[in-house]
């Protein structure tokens, strides 16, 4: 991932993002768990900490590693405040992450693998940590199996975040899963709404980036309107769209 990234430069805005703090995904991520108090867990691409942070009640230990240093401060300031004493994090990538093999009971990976170097490499390092019979949880954006439809929101995304590496076809992500020996099962999906201002802000996009955003958008098909959800104002801004998200998981066989 480059130096300067989004998350280098907004860290704070990530920690208070709604998308990423009170998504109805962290509370079907704890309840699909079902955690037992003699467990650890890990959580890739911790950025704020706010999932590492969900689970901590529930768990012995929870390790939040991200490849960002900001990121790490972040998330380590906000579990302090909160006063969660169980939960730690690092910095670190998820191509090589820092723990012996069978060392989690749960692996945790939020709205973070799009931006993965490699992401196959990472899977593989994922199911090496994990436990026998451990679970692997994984939110994610996700694109559509249309050629087109995933040109069009990886382009979309790369234009917004040059950090952005892909979003993953369904397809192949249950063929990264059965490579690696892990089941797949698509526990849920649904559409992220995403207000289109914040998003750009969030990012730091500069504004000969974010024209040529509004240009893409603009140029639209009407399937990738429908299946984005594309809201533009009469005069063809932006408001809102959505991306496909999915909540899978994966248990080690």
């Amino acid at each position: 991932m480059p130096n300067e990234t989004p998350f280098s430069k907004n860290a704070e805005m990530y920690r208070d993002e709604k998308v990423f703090a009170e998504g109805e995904d962290l509370a079907m991520l704890i309840k699909t768990a079902e955690c037992r108090a003699e467990q650890r867990v890990l959580d890739v691409g911790a950025g704020a900490g706010h999932t590492a942070l969900a689970f901590s009640p529930y768990v012995q230990e929870c390790i939040g590693i991200d490849a960002t240093q900001e990121m790490v401060d972040v998330a380590s300031s906000f579990a302090k405040e909160k006063g969660a004493g169980n939960v730690h994090f690092q910095k670190g990538t998820a191509e090589e992450l820092p723990f012996p093999d069978d060392s989690f009971d749960v692996i945790t990976c939020r709205y973070a693998a799009h931006h993965f170097s490699n992401v196959h490499q990472a899977v593989s390092e994922v199911a090496r940590v994990l436990k026998k019979n451990g679970r692997f949880f994984l939110v994610d954006h996700y694109a559509p199996e249309a050629p087109d439809l995933d040109e069009f929101v990886n382009h979309l995304n790369r234009l917004r975040d040059p950090s952005h590496v892909r979003e993953s076809s369904l397809s192949e992500w249950q063929s990264m899963f059965t490579a690696n020996q892990l089941g797949y099962e698509e526990i849920q999906k649904w559409n992220l709404p995403i207000e289109y201002n914040s998003w750009i802000k969030r990012g730091g996009t500069p504004a000969d980036r974010e024209q040529r955003i509004i240009s893409h958008l603009n140029n639209a098909s009407d399937e990738a309107r429908d299946t984005f959800c594309l809201e533009l104002n009469q005069n063809g801004k932006p408001e809102s769209f959505c991306l496909k998200a999915i909540l899978i998981q994966g248990v080690k066989r």
